[in-house]
């Protein structure tokens, strides 16, 4: 919707609110609302008389793995209420196992067929940028322990990254939601879902790579060269997410290049372990790759800035 600009005496400028957004948040005459200002967009909130955004689900029927992921949408989308039915213990196990990972929610009333899940606090005290930051370095330290851990047999190394992707998830999964909720106004919103989606994925891969490098029968050299070259993507995308310059932007297209190539070498082995090894280390490089072509355009408005 369009207002017109009002202007009082020569200092100030008045916008009215809209009547029914007004009547719905219980505003009125003497209340007091949050203005922020985020470059040319404004934003008005209030706590007061918010309501909560719900949802009425029935995972009846569905399996536990389909249910906890039904729950993580609904969080990352913005729902502060879910009502959910439910059929299965093991599908309830699955929510209070996926609700650890899901900052702000709490199970509030559980009976043997029921649940209510809500967000405990309608403005999470947290912030984006270092909740982002977090889940980036967490990637970068899982690269490096499936580097580092690689030919030592050590089952720990799996535990070790099961831990770490369950942090990667839960800060990824807050971000999502920070932006549909619409808490972040700025350009590029739709790229920035799709890279925290993407780094969330590049975790889950990591993870899964663990669990096949602990049972390959020897330390293969190809391997062992195709995570350190990982490891590197990881940091180059990461370096270039806070910084883009050109020199960052050819670095991941070689690197990326340059696994391809001894990937589709090393899969002509007819060992199982390493053929899936290489097949998730080309899974982790094709998400690392979009960290840098995705924000080409960054380049720029760096450029732009700087002149």
């Amino acid at each position: 919707m369009r207002r017109k600009v009002i202007q009082i005496a020569n200092s100030t400028q008045l916008v009215s609110l809209p009547r029914k957004w007004a009547l719905d948040q219980g505003i009125k005459k003497g209340d007091e609302v949050e203005v922020a200002v985020d470059g040319s967009t404004v934003v008005i909130s209030t706590e007061t008389g918010t309501k909560m955004d719900e949802i009425f689900i029935d995972v009846c029927g569905l399996t536990p793995r389909l249910a906890d992921r039904l729950v993580t949408r609904a969080y990352q989308k913005g729902y502060d209420v879910l009502n959910i039915k439910y059929d299965s213990p093991f599908i309830i196990k699955a929510i209070q196992d996926k609700i650890q990972e899901l900052i702000g929610f709490e199970i509030m009333d559980k009976s043997k067929s029921d649940c209510r899940i809500e967000i405990i606090s309608s403005k999470l005290d947290i912030n984006f940028d270092a909740s982002f930051r977090r889940a980036f370095l967490t990637v970068i330290d899982m690269a490096q322990e499936a580097s580092s851990g690689y030919g030592t047999n050590d089952e720990s190394l799996v535990e070790t990254l099961l831990m770490q992707d369950t942090e990667v998830n839960k800060f990824c999964y807050f971000c999502l939601r920070y932006i549909n909720k619409g808490e972040r106004h700025e350009f590029g919103n739709f790229a920035l879902h799709y890279l925290i989606e993407s780094l969330e994925d590049v975790g889950d891969e990591l993870k899964i790579l663990a669990k096949v490098l602990i049972h390959t029968k020897k330390k293969i050299p190809l391997i062992s060269d195709l995570l350190n070259q990982i490891n590197t993507m990881v940091k180059n995308a990461y370096d270039f997410y806070y910084k883009p310059d050109k020199e960052k932007a050819l670095r991941g297209s070689e690197l990326y290049s340059s696994i391809e190539a001894k990937v589709q070498e090393g899969l002509k082995t007819t060992d199982s372990n390493e053929i899936k090894a290489l097949i998730r280390i080309w899974d982790v490089a094709e998400l690392l790759y979009k960290f840098p072509t995705i924000q080409l355009d960054m380049l720029k408005l760096v450029e732009k800035k700087s002149s």
